[in-house]
């Protein structure tokens, strides 16, 4: 589809169990009738039931042609949570930012392609069946599996840990960059056991064990990706012993501080986005 969705109608979808992307006259009229909606939202709804739905409906559309943007959202993303002054909550989300750009992400760019209600609604057997398409990177730092494998880690040490590991969890950054996690063990397979892939974390970083997100905040976190994608590359913290490289072109302190201020705001937008929708 080419038309974005109302978010009352996403709501409703999600609450009702209704596929968000495939829109007839029965449930249309169904919707009309339960939820009192404008002429407007009928409107807009009426002019997709001719249309062909549309593969990976929930990624950012500007991205879809780019079959490397689920590699850049994962690397970009990747160089936030290395960052040693990363906010642990701040960490978290952006984990489940990325197994969410998995989830939502065209098969071509390695992600599942699946829509908002999909995403989700996704529970552990299905992703177990659906794990094996996860997209691989030659690289660790842009690697879709990995970035799902991080999440799992994450949701199962919440459902068979203390809240208090889940904290250890979020200060801690991946140890080794050149390292393929999804190749490892799950490290936390109660995963397996746990109600929803995309769950709901509030600000002292407890992640909710019962239900997955309020489709709003998935639009938030979309939203967020493609800030993500569309700002300016984050510069990675600098390492205690660096690895000698080449001479790089020479930058002014103006102009550094203008880079640096840059990438800050982008961390903030981020930041306030994922925080502001749990």
């Amino acid at each position: 589809m080419t038309t974005a969705l109302p978010d009352l109608w996403l709501d409703w979808c999600s609450v009702v169990g209704k596929p968000t992307e495939l829109v007839d006259d029965a449930t249309l009229a169904l919707f009309s009738r339960q939820v009192g909606a404008s002429r407007a939202v009928l409107a807009s709804l009426r002019r997709m039931i001719s249309q062909e739905p549309t593969v990976a409906p929930a990624w950012p559309r500007c991205h879809k042609d780019n079959p490397e943007s689920l590699r850049r959202l994962v690397k970009r993303a990747t160089v936030l949570i290395q960052d040693p002054a990363t906010q642990w909550v701040f960490r978290l989300r952006l984990r489940r930012m990325l197994f969410a750009a998995v989830m939502i992400a065209p098969p071509g760019h390695g992600g599942l392609g699946l829509d908002r209600a999909g995403a989700l609604g996704l529970r552990p057997n299905e992703m177990q069946r659906l794990r094996p398409r996860i997209g691989v990177a030659p690289d660790a730092q842009s690697c879709p599996a990995c970035a799902a494998w991080s999440w799992l880690d994450v949701i199962g040490t919440n459902n068979g840990w203390s809240h208090e590991s889940v904290r250890a969890l979020g200060r801690r950054r991946d140890q080794k960059d050149d390292e393929h996690r999804h190749l490892l063990p799950d490290a936390s397979p109660d995963w397996l056991l746990c109600v929803g892939m995309l769950p709901a974390i509030d600000r002292w970083g407890y992640i909710d064990p019962y239900s997955s997100m309020h489709p709003s905040s998935l639009s938030a976190v979309i939203r967020a990706m493609d800030a993500l994608l569309e700002g300016p590359v984050p510069v990675p913290a600098p390492v205690s012993d660096p690895e000698p490289r080449p001479a790089a072109r020479a930058i002014s302190p103006q102009e550094e501080e203008r880079i640096l201020a840059r990438a800050d705001e982008l961390t903030a937008r981020v930041a306030k986005i994922l925080r502001e929708y749990g």
